[in-house]
Formats: structure tokens, sequence, C-alpha cells
């Protein structure tokens, strides 16, 4: 007679004959296929999981064997996620890696639901209105994150630990009354003038260091045929106003919380009918080109690449971004320089405007979309998302990025020169709503009285709508 012993949970069983052991387990090895058959047919394929049955299931506890750690906790259940975001930023190569990096990692889904820029804010606050919104939002920060209520409809993410890897100059681009609620995945770009360097060399034409010297530049160009800028002017928001925005605010730091109160208007501010006015003269001097007003965002690489036209108003990273992908090798030929609007003789630049990534704290996956951001978060995964990306990063972690050549070449000028990106701060401004009757001052619809009256009208009306004390 052997003797052998079965561990169940614990506990000994002895002396069990080699003969009555011998049928028994057969016994349980019927049955348990007979109950694996049963469980397999009831999975569907979208939620099948690792069996968890042992013969314990179908027969006494008695002669058991202990279940494994991967028999007694069964993997998380996956997840599609669902994040709205306007087409452009959708489109971003940096988010289009972390994505596919997320998914590829964790099995988990994402449905993104892009819309068209010029509507999509509207899409956003109906969305919020009707409690359908997305589980994940991309949006900006600061004062344009207010006016959706962040502390109603997003996770404060303040006290994560990815929050102490942020850079001090996207602090205030990501913080409403000090808190935290959005993970700045995005490009750290340098926004001025790009310039086809071609162009320039053949019609020996110098980087203008001032307003005089640009206006020169544009007469040389379209002298010999060349429309000086190209400006997406149908799609609105390319026009770009809120470049020339920067100098102003930085002359005179009082200026914001004058706005944001209501004791002053752009149209008291002489430098903001500057900027007014200096689109009115591009339109007029036929520095835009014939048929501007048909012009679109996505028609811009084939124009710039065409050599009809030597300018645009856009930022380093668009380089690689969209002209080298539509249009490859013209980023060789491709360089920044300041960019001129009527309110600095210098010219100036625009530094990162960074786009977060919120959770919606009302959604049903409020646990899985915030996880989604700890993964992105993470030190391993950042500098995978950057790895060889040409850009500036908001995280202190990260060195696997590259500064794009355009920004290295331009170094000095850009240091001198460059500004903190300041429309976000103002109350009621929209990249798109204020910006409209920029476009019927070009169009000959308004005179520069009457657009700046139109474009505070429009953030007054904004401001009011949000119940913005002093409005």
């Amino acid at each position: 007679m052997k003797t052998f012993y079965i561990m169940d949970k614990g506990r000994m069983i002895t002396m069990i004959t080699k003969k009555l052991l011998s049928g028994f387990i057969s016994g349980l090895l019927v049955i348990s296929l007979l109950a694996g058959c049963s469980k397999k047919a009831e999975t569907t394929e979208a939620t099948k999981a690792p069996e968890a049955t042992t013969a314990a299931d179908a027969s006494t506890p008695a002669a058991t064997p202990a279940p494994t750690e991967a028999q007694t906790s069964a993997p998380a259940e996956k997840v599609t996620l669902t994040l709205l975001a306007n087409q452009d930023w959708a489109n971003n190569p940096i988010v289009k890696k972390a994505w596919a990096l997320y998914q590829e990692k964790t099995g988990n889904k994402l449905d993104i639901q892009g819309v068209p820029i010029d509507s999509w804010e509207k899409v956003m606050k109906t969305k919020f209105a009707t409690g359908e919104m997305t589980d994940i939002v991309m949006y900006y920060g600061g004062y344009q994150l207010s006016a959706i209520q962040p502390d109603k409809n997003f996770v404060d993410m303040s006290a994560e630990p990815w929050v102490g890897d942020l850079k001090d100059f996207v602090l205030p681009q990501v913080k409403v009354k000090d808190k935290v609620f959005g993970l700045p995945l995005w490009e750290g770009s340098v926004s001025g003038m790009l310039y086809n360097k071609e162009i320039f060399a053949k019609y020996n034409i110098a980087v203008p260091t001032t307003q005089e010297e640009f206006l020169a530049a544009c007469e040389t160009l379209k002298k010999n045929g060349i429309a000086p800028i190209y400006m997406a002017f149908k799609d609105t928001w390319p026009l770009l106003p809120q470049f020339g925005l920067d100098p102003v605010f930085k002359k005179d730091p009082t200026l914001l919380d004058k706005l944001n109160t209501n004791q002053a208007k752009f149209g008291d501010v002489k430098e903001l009918k500057d900027l007014v006015a200096w689109y009115k003269m591009l339109a007029d001097k036929g520095y835009l080109g014939e048929k501007f007003s048909t012009n679109t965002w996505d028609g811009q690489p084939a124009a710039i690449s065409s050599g009809k036209y030597a300018m645009v108003y856009a930022w380093d990273t668009y380089i690689e971004s969209d002209l080298e992908k539509k249009e490859p090798g013209i980023s060789a030929k491709i360089g920044l320089m300041p960019m001129f609007l009527g309110v600095n003789n210098e010219g100036t630049y625009e530094g990162p405007n960074a786009i977060a990534t919120y959770v919606n704290k009302n959604s049903k996956h409020v646990e899985q979309a915030k996880e989604f951001i700890k993964f992105l978060a993470q030190t391993e995964n950042l500098n995978e998302i950057y790895k060889d990306q040409k850009t500036q990063t908001y995280f202190n972690s990260v060195t696997t990025n590259a500064p794009t050549p355009q920004y290295l070449a331009a170094k000095d000028s850009v240091d001198k020169l460059i500004n903190a990106s300041v429309q976000q701060n103002i109350i009621g401004y929209s990249q798109v709503e204020v910006v409209k009757p920029l476009q019927d001052l070009m169009l000959g619809g308004k005179t520069v009285d009457e657009a700046i009256k139109a474009m505070d009208d429009e953030r007054i009306k904004s401001a009011k709508a949000q119940k913005i004390a002093g409005f």
C-alpha cells in the first residue's frame, strides 16, 4: 500500500490507495472536460477570458488541486474609450503615436471622434449639455478651459505623480485655479513665419529684421510674380491674429486682467487696432495672392511646394508633421523667421500653446480613462512617444525628442523675440468666432473700427454666457 498526499487549500488528505485515487481522478477529468465544453459555449468572442473552472467545481473539494494565481484572477475586461478632438489635433503625429502605443500595449481600443475645427467647440458644448460627452476630451487650458466648467466636467489630476514632471513654463497653460485637469501631450512648437529659402535666395532677399524690411520683401516677391504669403482664409482659424496679441500683452501686463474684468476692450488699445488693420493691408496690397478667400488649410502644403507662395504664418513642427509628410523633400527648403503683424517692429515668435487631454468625470468608464492618462504619462511611454519627434516637450523626463533644424538655425532670433501665448487666457476668445470679423474686413464688408467692435462683441457675449463677473 503506497501513501499519497493531495493538497486541498492547505489541508492534507492522507492514506488513499493508489487504485482508488486513479479511478477518482479519471472521473474528475471526464467531468472537468464536460464542464469546460459547456462554459466555452457560453463565452462570446468580445469578452472571452481564461477559464477559471477547476475539478472542484464539479466534484467534492476533498481531492481538488489548489487553484493557481492565474486561475483565481481573471484579466481585466477590455474597453473601448471614446475620445473627442478637432480633426486637426486628431491627426497630430505625436498623439497618433501615443494612441497607437496605448492600444498595442493594453489591448484596449480608442474610438476617435474627430470634428471639423470650425464646428467642434459647438459640438463639444452640446455634448456636455446633453450628457453625451465622450470619455476623453482634447482641449485648451487656461480661461478657455474655465468656459466649460472643469470642476463639473473633468477629473482633477493635481495629485498625479506626472504633474511633478511638467516643465514650469507649461503650468500656467494647464492650470485652472491651481488645479491641473489635463495632460499636455502635445508638440512644443515655436510659431513664426515659415519661408521658402530658395525663393528668398533667388531674388536676393535677406531675412527681414524689421517690419519695413518685411514689407520691402513682399514688394519684391510680388513684382516677380510670387505671392508673398499663403493664408488659409476659408478655414477662418488659420488667420491666427492671436500671434499678434502676445507682444501687446507683454508690453502691458495689466491688459489681460482689464479685459477679463470688462474694464477694457480691444478697441481701446491702439496696437490691437494696428493688428486688425494689418490684415486689411495684406489683402488690399495683394500680398496674399489672387482669390485668397478660397485658400484652405488642406491645400497649404501643395501651395507652398509649388513655388507660387513664399511664406506662411505657422510653427516649426508643422514642417515635419504636415509639409514634409505631404510634400516629401520640402523641409530642407523651409526656414523660420519672425512674423510681422503690425504690432512689433522687430517681429515676434509665439511659444508653445499646449493642447491637453482630459477625462470626463461623468463617464461610465472614468477609471479606465484615468488609467489611459496614467499610461501615457509614464516616463518610458513618454520617451517612446516623443522618440525622434522634431519638437520641444513639456516633460522634464523626456530626452528622446529632437528640436527642429529650423528652430536651431533661428535660435538667437527666437530667444530674443519669443513671447508666451496669451489667447487661451483671454475670457471669451475663440479662434473661430472672434476671427470672423477679420474676414469681413479683408473682403470689404467692415471697416477696421467695425471689425474690432465685432470682435469685442463676440468676446463679451461669450463671457456673459459664462456668467463672468463684470460682464
